[in-house]
């Protein structure tokens, strides 16, 4: 059963910024059937946002936040995504001391531990989102690893972006098998290098000519990832492209990773 798709809305952030209402629309009738957002609402108030997004039929699945909106603004966020009928809450990253290895990292996750019960109970799934950099190894394991095994289990779930775990990875169909039944919510992303697809840098850097595309244009067994994200019960599917390629704009963009996935069945 294909799953649904929804897009990651910093994906269309420049015609976010300058028509926020066209912008969901557009989306809307390219095919999206849910967005996620990334900490802003363009202007709108959060009822106009949610308004708008159920005018066109876009659920808001998932929201980008930071360590911070959930560990010092607990009840904010709670209530604000609450509101939204958002399910995820993705945080986006680890940054800097808080990383893995990073001098505030236990404390870090000793937070995580004592907030994310209060949002799971309250229907919002805590999500961890990797980049590359997630997967240099330490003790044998992946930081990524270590970041999901620092709560209790269930509380924190990867949200694999298949681009980056291409490149600290290599093959992102065997990386989500490992997290069967755990990843609700999978990043959708295409990239091209001239390196045979399969590669592995797990010293987190990428390589020179590493660039996105849109999905279904680039290197990665998009086939095999969709075939592998169904079997592992992936809920939903978003799309992510970091910057417009092609000569297209980014909703050019949005549209031509849509028409790929509808090409496909999907």
């Amino acid at each position: 059963m294909a799953l649904p798709v929804g897009i990651q809305l910093f994906s269309v952030g420049e015609q976010m910024e300058k028509d926020p209402k066209g912008t969901l629309k557009a989306l809307a009738d390219i095919g999206y059937v849910g967005v996620e957002t990334c900490g802003s609402f363009y202007g709108m108030e959060t009822a106009e946002f949610k308004a708008v997004c159920d005018e066109y039929g876009l659920k808001i699945i998932s929201a980008h936040v930071w360590y911070p909106n959930l560990v010092e603004e607990t009840e904010k966020t709670l209530s604000l995504y609450k509101s939204l009928g958002t399910e995820y809450l993705a945080i986006a990253s680890l940054w800097g001391d808080l990383s893995y290895g990073g001098k505030d990292h236990k404390k870090a996750m000793e937070n995580l531990n004592a907030v994310c019960p209060t949002f799971k109970e309250n229907g919002l799934q805590v999500l961890y989102h990797n980049h590359d950099g997630e997967f240099q190894k330490d003790e044998g394991k992946y930081h990524l690893d270590h970041i999901l095994e620092g709560v209790d289990e269930g509380l924190i779930m990867p949200e694999i972006d298949t681009c980056w775990a291409a490149v600290g990875h290599g093959d992102v169909a065997d990386l989500l098998k490992r997290y069967d039944g755990r990843c609700p919510v999978i990043h959708l992303k295409d990239m091209y290098c001239r390196e045979k697809y399969g590669f592995q840098n797990t010293n987190g850097e990428r390589p020179a000519d590493c660039a996105v595309r849109p999905v279904g244009y680039g290197r990665l067994d998009m086939i095999d990832i969709l075939h592998t994200a169904e079997e592992i019960g992936t809920k939903w599917i978003i799309i992510e492209q970091d910057s417009p390629s092609f000569g297209l704009d980014r909703l050019e963009c949005a549209a031509l990773c849509r028409e790929w996935l509808r090409m496909q069945g999907r």
